[in-house]
C-alpha cells in the first residue's frame, strides 16, 4: 500500500488496525493520507484479518484506484524495455514477472488478448508491490501489432525451435519481450511478428519451463548485456 501511495495511485481510502500496527511506518503512512484528505477507517484486528489475503497481517490497507495506459501512450525511451504476454492464465506467474521486471529496471508491462488481471490479488501478492512502479497496459493483439510496426520497435520472442539459444544473442535495448500462454507457447502468428526468436536449453525430462522462470531468464540476460555496454 506504501508503494501504491508512493507511486502516485489514488487512494480512495486507509484502514487501519491499531493493535496490529508495529513501528513508526504503519503510523506515518496513516497520517499522510490522513493529512493529504483520505478518509481513515479503524477497526479490529479481527475484522482487518477477515479482509486481508496475507497471513502476516501489517495493520494497515487501502483502497486504491487502478491505473492503466493505453498502447499509444507508450514509448520504449532508453530504457531496457517492456514485458508482453499474451494469453496468459496464472495471475501468480503474471505478478512474478512484475517483481522481475521491476528489478532489472524494466518500464512495464503490456497484457494482451485474454491476458489475466495484473491486479488479481493473487498477481498483486506476488509481484511484491511491483505492480504499483510498473506500467501496465491492455491492448489487442492486432493493436499490439499495429503498434509494433509503426514504431518500429524490436520484439523478441521464445521458442523451443529456434536455432539459437538465448544467450548467443546480442539485446540492444530497449526491446520488448513478448512471452505466451504458459501451456501452448507463442503461437505461430505470434513467432512471426518477432525480430528474433530465443530458445533456453534443457536437459532433463520436462519440455518446459515455468513461464515466470523462462521470462526472467531472459530479462536477466538482456540486462546483463546492456549493463556491461558502454
Amino acid at each position: 500500500m506504501a508503494q501504491a501511495w508512493r507511486a502516485g495511485f489514488a487512494i480512495e481510502r486507509c484502514v487501519v488496525a491499531p493493535d496490529l500496527l508495529s513501528g513508526n511506518f504503519g503510523w506515518r503512512i496513516a497520517r499522510e493520507l490522513r493529512e493529504a484528505g483520505v478518509p481513515i477507517l479503524e477497526m479490529s484486528s479481527t475484522a482487518f484479518g477477515s479482509i486481508s489475503f496475507k497471513e502476516d497481517l501489517q495493520g494497515i490497507g487501502a483502497v486504491v484506484r487502478t491505473r492503466t495506459d493505453s498502447l499509444g501512450e507508450v514509448s520504449l525511451g532508453d530504457g531496457l524495455g517492456w514485458v508482453a504476454l499474451d494469453a496468459i492464465g496464472n495471475p501468480g506467474n503474471l505478478g512474478a514477472i512484475l517483481r522481475t521486471g521491476d528489478a532489472v529496471g524494466c518500464a512495464g508491462l503490456i497484457a494482451l488478448g485474454q491476458t489475466t488481471d495484473p491486479y488479481h490479488p493473487t498477481a498483486v501478492r506476488a509481484s511484491m508491490d511491483a505492480v504499483f512502479s510498473q506500467r501496465l497496459v491492455r491492448a489487442s493483439f492486432d493493436e499490439f501489432v499495429r503498434w509494433k510496426r509503426e514504431r518500429g520497435y524490436v520484439v523478441i520472442g521464445t521458442s523451443g525451435s529456434a536455432e539459437r539459444e538465448y544467450r548467443d544473442v546480442a539485446y540492444h535495448a530497449p526491446v520488448v519481450l513478448l512471452m505466451g500462454s504458459e501451456r501452448l507457447g507463442p503461437s505461430d502468428e505470434r513467432q512471426a511478428i518477432c525480430d528474433e526468436l530465443v530458445r533456453i536449453p534443457m536437459v532433463g525430462t520436462g519440455d518446459t519451463l515455468n513461464l515466470a522462470v523462462a521470462t526472467s531468464l531472459v530479462l536477466y540476460e538482456i540486462f546483463q548485456q546492456n549493463r556491461r555496454s558502454p
